[in-house]
């Protein structure tokens, strides 16, 4: 996935809006009681576009909470996620443990397009197995990124921008791959 230099620059002036509320998201996490927090809820919300019933966000929420404690990977939060709402939420599980361990990717639509991903069909009986692969083969793919030489411009031209922002290498990526539309 070559990305020119004009490309990441365009990508890295996109994300300055949502870079403020991402790293006020991240400051309050641990903070506050995500599960009552209603400013919380509605800051994260708004930033990751969540536009689901109070019915989905209490158990969503709850979860949160407990994996702050209780520290759960990709798989444990899309299977309790589906115990609890009946569906396979891949991009908001993936944010949820993105959230409490910034070391891990997002899963996105634009992201998952720009590495040459594409998530499992909803109609597939092995969806949650597809879809756990699926998002293992994201980090992988991640990891290598971060690792190669356009990871490290991209890096390394994030921190120049954005000198205050203190946040992980998979997130400098992540942020510009879902910033990256062209």
């Amino acid at each position: 996935m070559p990305l020119t230099e004009q490309q990441i620059d365009r990508a890295l002036e996109r994300i300055e809006p949502g870079l403020t509320k991402y790293l006020w998201i991240m400051d309050r996490v641990h903070r506050c009681d995500v599960r009552t927090d209603a400013t919380f809820q509605r800051r994260y919300n708004g930033f990751y576009k969540v536009r689901k019933k109070p019915s989905w966000q209490a158990p969503y929420y709850a979860l949160m909470e407990r994996a702050k404690t209780q520290p759960m990977d990709f798989a444990e939060v899309l299977r309790t996620m589906h115990a609890a709402v009946g569906s396979f939420e891949a991009s908001f599980s993936s944010k949820l443990v993105a959230t409490l361990d910034p070391t891990r990717p997002v899963w996105d639509q634009f992201v998952l397009g720009n590495l040459g991903l594409r998530r499992p069909y909803t109609y597939q009986r092995d969806q949650l197995e597809r879809t756990i692969a699926t998002y293992v083969e994201l980090r992988r793919r991640y990891v290598e990124l971060v690792r190669s030489p356009l990871g490290r411009n991209i890096c390394t031209r994030f921190a120049r921008r954005y000198p205050f922002a203190d946040v992980t290498d998979i997130k400098r990526v992540d942020l510009v791959l879902w910033q990256h539309r062209d």
